[in-house]
Order: C-alpha cells, then structure tokens, then sequence
C-alpha cells in the first residue's frame, strides 16, 4: 500500500544515530513514523472488515453447533469494528492517524479471534474435552507474538543503509511465522488421524495459519505510539 510521508522531524543523514531516548536508528525510524496514504483508506478498510473479518469469523460463530459462549465473546467486538470502519470510510482523511490505530486493533481482533474460532472447532466439531488443548494453543500463539514482535523491533535498530542489515532482520521474522505456523499446523494435523473429521481439522490449520498471517497488522499499534507521541509534542 502506498503511504505518504509525515515524518515528524527532518530527516537525519546520520545512519548511525540513535533516535532520542530510543534504541532504534534514525533513518530506519524517520521511515517507519509514516501514515498510510487517505486514498487507500477505504478500499483498505471495507476490505479488511466487510470482506475478511466479517465473512471468516461470523459464519463459523453461526455455524453448527451454536455455541452463545463464542458468540457473546465475539459479537461485540464486531460490531465496534464494524461501525468504525464505516466511520473511516466516511471521513478517511480526518482519521488519517486513526487509521494507524484501527490497523492495530483490527490485527488484535482478528488475530484472537481465529485462534478462538480454532476453540470451537476443536471443542465443538470436533469433541475435545482435555483443556490442555487451549491451553497449549493460547500459549503458543503468545510465545510466537512475542518473538515476532520483537524481530519486528529489532528492524528499527538496523540500518536501512546496507543489504547485509535488511536481510540479517527480515529473514529471521519471515522463518519464525512460518515455522511457528507449520510446527503448529502439523500438531493439528495430527487430530485427523484421532477424530478421523478430516474437514474440521484443515480448518483449524487455515484458521491457525490466519492468526499467524495478521501479526504485521498488530504491530502498527506500536507505530502509532510513537506517531500520537510525535503529534501531542
């Protein structure tokens, strides 16, 4: 997506400074304090939550069986997304920054909310009783946010001068997402074998894959931070 420039500050040629009370470089950090582009903003949003959020998460939460647990958890958290879409797309301009926040939530939200879905299939299709199951899931997924959150950090301490420092971060952060996501696709692949209801496990997989997949969109809510701290100096 294109994205115009609103850097805080000018820019400093310097690559090897530091930003002011940070860790991170100057020019890596002058490039990443940007907003999105408001010409993209609807297309993005009604596309993230009309046409992914919406359809992936509200037909397995009124898909059989009906469970008011997954749905009273669910439900309402659409709903605020929902309405805040149509918000940026009425007026994408003066939400610009907003739009940076919303990415974020919409990462949190969708993220969570797959790996909740991934609860009903196992515990409602698919007839799981042992906890051990969501337990191990929930944590998984916030050991690999963690690690994905911090490689994604770690970019900011590198240089965008240098194909070396580039390839040193990036690659990192692309194996740990798959290999995340493979380890713990094969462990649910397993429960075909158990349960022998083929479908609902390659589900889980998608839906697990998913949840994996939307860890960048949470990252932008650390981008707007900074962006927010930037604006109120």
């Amino acid at each position: 997506m294109v994205r115009k420039n609103h850097s805080p500050q000018s820019l400093n040629t310097d690559t090897s400074a530091r930003y002011k009370g940070t860790s991170y470089r100057q020019d890596a950090f002058n490039k990443y304090l940007v907003c999105y582009a408001a010409e993209g903003i609807r297309f993005s949003v009604g596309t993230l939550v009309f046409f992914f959020l919406n359809v992936f998460l509200l037909i397995p939460i009124f898909s059989v069986p009906f469970q008011f647990l997954y749905a009273s958890i669910l439900l309402p958290i659409l709903a605020v997304m929902n309405v805040w879409a149509i918000a940026l797309i009425i007026a994408p301009r003066r939400l610009q920054l907003n739009y940076v926040l919303f990415r974020g939530v919409f990462g949190v939200v969708c993220s969570l909310g797959f790996i909740i879905m991934v609860q009903k299939f196992a515990y409602g299709m698919l007839g799981l009783t042992t906890p051990w199951y969501a337990i191990a899931s929930f944590t998984i997924y916030g050991l690999a946010l963690f690690q994905y959150s911090k490689f994604h950090l770690r970019k900011l301490q590198q240089s965008t001068h240098g194909e070396k420092a580039r390839v040193s971060v990036q690659m990192p952060l692309t194996t740990l997402a798959l290999l995340t996501g493979a380890g713990y696709i094969l462990a649910n692949i397993s429960l075909a074998f158990v349960t022998q209801q083929t479908v609902v496990v390659v589900l889980i997989c998608v839906y697990t894959m998913l949840a994996f997949v939307v860890f960048h969109f949470i990252m932008d809510l650390h981008r707007y931070y900074w962006l927010l701290h930037h604006r109120l100096k």
